[in-house]
């Protein structure tokens, strides 16, 4: 062998050895896991929004899921339509701050909108014990308001701030722990009251309903503040912010150029895997459905009902969403009065319904999400969607033709667990498909249908007052399924967590 040949192939070998080092140590490391984080690289985030979850929907279940319902009913002398006036009073102010927080917490940090939110919160929580403890309406609608400010302000920013702290591929396991708890959370609430109203005298009175009213508020506390603690700078980069290292998109462009000249086949694969890995999420969805459409060109320009392609799924699933929130806020609010007025059901049996339904949807929770990981998230939340309003018309039937009222009670539990089910399933698509600066605003959307049914109670109240609690329940029945048309228009669109 000549001495520049030698030099050649010096140089070769090298790299050879660096290909079987580098191919041996790639044997040695174990498959990546689909399991969640380890908890040493767990943003802390996560357990502040998990535990602020249970303490609020504990406080808000206790005072604001039947007891509300019933103290302004007996309040207005039995008049059932002042409860949705009064709750869609809550619901419009949410209305109204939800968007514009959304954008503020986008564009300033998160973290800042959360400790205002506390402190509106605390004077909400104030004021709503002053009016139940002086059996006054107006004050009373005021709180409520003041609610409604505060769930605007700071449901979008929590949302956001916990998306923005879990990684890709583990929002649907961290979501439906955040799920799993505002259900025990509801449970917890109706389990308190159960035995307040047990040692109180287990009557509908005012001076009963107002004690655990003015209880829920002082259970807010650990929730307000653990707002305070929360902290944008927990926040954890997405992959496609980290896995690339330093490299910017021109250099990994330049340096996969590389390749025709045959130089450096390694590098150029590594090069290849961080191209794939700087497409956010919404291109990337818009990439799967260029390339099944064979024209990426073409597929460019295409739009979905004037929606842009990559804007399709978190328009109509939050579009899904608000619909159906709208659809159960005809009528959520008059579940207590139809278990009143209608099934003749003392505190403590109420009380014991709706813990029942929340342990229920706990389990159907969970099985919800495992359906979702075999026959896909939106699938599943349209089949749960259409089992509960088809239980919702049958608990109708059976009372309009005098079945026992334990069996309409149990009719009105599977209605509520499987309605309620994929609830997480929905959130963890939404933001999985957008990205994360605009997070806030489609949280605000999200925000809008996890406390829609306030705002729409107003509309529940006209119908109930016009022709009666059941025909207003017939009409929730209906718009629900309705609200499954835009979920079922993404079929095929939503890309898997797998």
């Amino acid at each position: 062998m000549s001495p520049n040949t030698s030099l050649l192939a010096e140089p070769l070998l090298q790299n050879n050895s660096e290909l079987e080092q580098r191919s041996q140590s790639n044997s040695l490391q174990p498959p990546q896991s689909n399991l969640p984080l380890e908890s040493s690289t767990k943003s802390r985030n996560i357990n502040l929004v998990l535990a602020y979850t249970f303490f609020t929907f504990s406080a808000r279940s206790l005072w604001n899921q039947s007891v509300l319902s019933a103290f302004v009913y007996l309040l207005k002398s039995n008049d059932p339509k002042y409860v949705g006036f009064l709750t869609g009073l809550m619901g419009m102010a949410q209305l109204l701050t939800s968007f514009p927080s959304g954008w503020l917490a986008d564009k300033y940090r998160r973290d800042t909108m959360l400790k205002w939110g506390s402190v509106i919160g605390f004077v909400a929580a104030i004021s709503t014990f002053i009016a139940s403890r002086m059996n006054s309406f107006s004050l009373l609608g005021m709180s409520l308001a003041i609610w409604g400010l505060f769930w605007g302000v700071c449901n979008t920013s929590v949302m956001a701030l916990f998306a923005d702290s879990i990684p890709d591929g583990d929002r649907s396991y961290y979501f439906m722990q955040r799920m799993l708890l505002q259900y025990f959370g509801n449970t917890f609430g109706p389990a308190t009251a159960l035995l307040m109203f047990t040692r109180l005298g287990d009557e509908w009175t005012l001076g009963e309903c107002s004690v655990v009213i003015g209880a829920g508020q002082v259970l807010s506390i650990p929730a307000l503040i653990l707002l305070c603690f929360m902290n944008d700078d927990y926040c954890i980069q997405d992959k496609e912010e980290t896995s690339c290292g330093d490299q910017d998109e021109y250099s990994v462009i330049n340096t996969d150029s590389t390749h025709t000249d045959g130089t450096n086949v390694v590098d150029d694969a590594s090069d290849e895997e961080c191209v794939s890995e700087e497409i956010d999420h919404e291109e990337h969805a818009s990439l799967v459905d260029r390339a099944d459409s064979g024209d990426i060109n073409s597929q460019d320009r295409t739009e979905f009902f004037c929606i842009p392609t990559n804007r399709v799924v978190p328009v109509l699933v939050s579009f899904a969403d608000i619909l159906s929130g709208l659809a159960a806020g005809m009528s959520i609010r008059y579940f207590p009065i139809f278990f009143i007025d209608n099934l003749q059901l003392n505190p403590a049996q109420v009380q014991i319904i709706f813990i029942v339904a929340m342990l229920s949807m706990a389990v159907t929770g969970r099985t919800a999400q495992w359906i979702g990981t075999k026959i896909g998230r939106v699938q599943t939340t349209v089949i749960c969607k259409w089992i509960g309003a088809l239980l919702l018309m049958a608990m109708i039937s059976s009372h309009q033709n005098g079945v026992a009222p334990l069996y309409v009670c149990i009719l009105f539990v599977l209605r509520t667990a499987c309605m309620n089910a994929p609830g997480a399933l929905t959130r963890s698509v939404l933001m999985d498909h957008v990205p994360k600066e605009e997070r806030g605003k489609w949280s605000a959307l999200e925000s809008v249908n996890m406390f829609s049914w306030a705002g729409s109670a107003a509309l529940g109240g006209i119908l109930v007052d016009l022709e009666g609690i059941l025909f207003n329940f017939k009409m929730t029945a209906g718009f629900q399924f309705v609200a499954t048309i835009p979920l079922m228009m993404i079929f095929g669109r939503v890309r898997s967590e797998n």
